[in-house]
């Protein structure tokens, strides 16, 4: 459920602060535009190598932050993972990136005769943009109810909640034929005072129907 805050409220300082300290995450806005099934048997195709993905340009850690919460989020299914760290380390050696691992199969094999991997699982950030919170003076015109002389114009404090927008792509690889089995993609905006609740709310969607591996109830 999406609800919407204006762009400006004016409100006393304290109250403003309230607002943005207790309700992080309460507005938002998600849009998933493409989630295909899995239509392999998972609990087979372990460990899944994590390739880390890249920042998006101007936002340093969007895109670790990203993948470690793929990372706690998968690891709650039951997935053996190799961490990202370590797929890091073994591209370094081939002086690879993520980029042109995935364009060249015959890299993807290359690497994943280090990692031992039964599938790649890699991120793409489409779209990332941060318009942090501020509060500053602004000019209302106000009714002179004393008087009754019409309006007069005070300078009142205004509060303007800024906005978060990020959009990832997720694709899961066979690197034995260097194809994709997998993609999800999607959207999320809110408020920049939910940064990581947002990207929870983004990856939590993405991975929806991958199936948990952890022994049933």
């Amino acid at each position: 459920m999406h609800f919407r805050l204006g762009k400006a409220i004016t409100f006393g300082p304290a109250l403003i602060l309230s607002i943005n300290l207790l309700c992080p995450g309460c507005f938002y806005k998600m849009d998933l535009g493409q989630v295909n099934g899995l239509n392999v048997d998972l609990q087979r195709l372990q460990p899944i190598a994590l390739l880390p993905i890249q920042d998006f340009p101007g936002f340093p850690e969007s895109g670790s932050n990203l993948v470690m919460t793929v990372q706690d989020l998968l690891a709650r299914r039951g997935c053996t993972l190799i961490q990202p760290s370590a797929t890091s380390q073994v591209l370094e050696e081939f002086d690879l990136s993520p980029q042109i691992l995935l364009s060249a199969p015959s890299s993807l094999i290359k690497v994943n005769e280090r990692l031992q991997a039964k599938l790649f699982l890699a991120g793409t950030i489409l779209e990332y943009r941060v318009e942090k919170s501020f509060i500053r003076s602004q000019d209302f015109p106000i009714w002179d109810v004393w008087n009754g002389r019409g309006y007069e114009y005070r300078s009142l404090p205004t509060y303007h909640q800024g906005t978060c927008q990020m959009r990832l792509r997720l694709s899961l690889l066979e690197p034995e034929r260097g194809s994709v089995i997998w993609k999800a993609e999607g959207r999320v905006s809110g408020p920049s005072s939910a940064i990581a609740a947002l990207r929870k709310k983004l990856v939590e969607g993405l991975l929806e129907n991958f199936p948990s591996l952890l022994p049933r109830p």
